[in-house]
């Protein structure tokens, strides 16, 4: 296995293994662990109370805290749910005399690590090879000047504790510029040739936009103010000679598949919108997005680092296939249901590397994320 290698042989070491949360979260990382390359048998799942919850999750058992913690106070507690909850479920937890925990939150670097062994597995039973920047990126005889990774920022952007000191290669952007009198960075993506009035629906790729209009480097990417791709300095420079065509997080889980659970979330019809889409712009790449939402995972957080001529190819197959589902499916009354636009581009930005998977040397790399 690739990734978080202490934490996979506790989980392996575990007699007793449960989930506390009966939500999404904790329906993912049941399902991950129980299949390959884990194949973990789960006690149960674990609930502060049974109201709202079911009895019953994936064939296992629902249980309370205060049924649980005379039975299994020794046990493993995989702490599955958004970060947002998770201090109130350690200290209700700490209060009931369980120790043995581990916070395993929708966007932390322990889950997504986890997730990419089980991506590694699912690409190996399908006949390819998982490749990581980290051991996959080989020298070529290739010579980028410049490496350009933005980081996407804006005025409603939610504060940080974190010092970001540590990403001097990231270059700031505010994104949705031109909606506010705020300024927080230098860059604004309401300068030159821009869509910074669309930030609403667009979220981070009206910076985007901006950059493939105004940007040339060599290596171009974005990642945002709380997630960053987990690089250094030594990996930009080798990066500049490799053969790395396309940068890209690991993949985010969905079971039963992607489409549904886009569904669970958003408002299915758009998901039919993009289809038409694809259909009509770019009908080679049809089937793909077929097979993306049968499938289990996608590329998420609109985050990639791609050199020139492939940044500048995506970008343009992007933006004509977004204005044609902006057309015909407007504004939405709901503010985050109105940011469809950026969330379908997630799903599109992995049928678009996911068809050219055989041509170009796509890597993963893990990112860091700071609540």
């Amino acid at each position: 296995m690739l990734y978080a290698s202490e934490t996979v042989e506790k989980l392996m070491n575990s007699q007793n293994i449960i989930i506390y949360g009966a939500r999404i979260v904790a329906k993912e990382v049941a399902e991950c662990l129980m299949r390959e390359p884990y194949n973990l048998k789960i006690k149960c799942f674990m609930v502060s109370g049974m109201e709202g919850n079911p009895s019953n999750l994936l064939g296992l058992p629902v249980i309370t805290v205060e049924h649980g913690k005379n039975k299994y106070r020794e046990a493993l507690i995989l702490v599955a749910a958004l970060e947002r909850y998770q201090k109130e479920i350690l200290d209700t937890l700490k209060q009931n005399g369980f120790h043995n925990v581990l916070p395993l939150g929708f966007e932390s670097d322990i889950w997504s690590e986890l997730r990419g062994n089980f991506v590694e597995s699912l690409f190996a039973k399908n006949g390819k090879k998982y490749m990581t920047l980290e051991n996959d990126m080989c020298a070529a005889d290739r010579h980028a000047e410049t490496v350009h990774i933005y980081q996407v920022k804006c005025h409603a952007d939610k504060p940080i504790s974190q010092d970001l000191a540590q990403y001097p290669w990231e270059t700031l952007i505010q994104a949705g510029a031109a909606l506010t009198g705020i300024s927080v960075c230098d860059i604004k993506d309401n300068s030159g040739e821009n869509i910074s009035r669309k930030n609403k629906e667009y979220c981070e790729l009206t910076a985007l936009y901006w950059i493939w209009k105004n940007d040339k480097s060599d290596y171009t990417g974005i990642c945002h103010y709380r997630r960053h791709f987990a690089l250094d300095l030594d990996l930009i420079e080798r990066l500049k000679h490799s053969d790395v065509d396309v940068v890209v997080t690991i993949p985010i889980l969905n079971f039963p598949n992607v489409r549904s659970m886009y569904a669970n979330d958003h408002i299915e019809s758009d998901w039919d919108t993009m289809l038409e889409a694809l259909k009509a712009l770019q009908p080679e790449y049809y089937q793909t997005a077929l097979q993306l939402q049968k499938g289990v995972y996608y590329y998420a957080y609109n985050m990639f680092i791609a050199r020139r001529e492939i940044f500048d190819s995506y970008c343009g197959w992007l933006f004509p296939i977004l204005q044609y589902i902006e057309d015909r499916c407007g504004k939405k009354e709901d503010a985050y249901q109105n940011r469809y636009i950026g969330f379908l581009a997630e799903r599109l930005l992995s049928v678009y590397f996911m068809h050219h998977s055989s041509e170009w040397k796509i890597v993963h790399a893990r990112k860091n994320f700071y609540s």
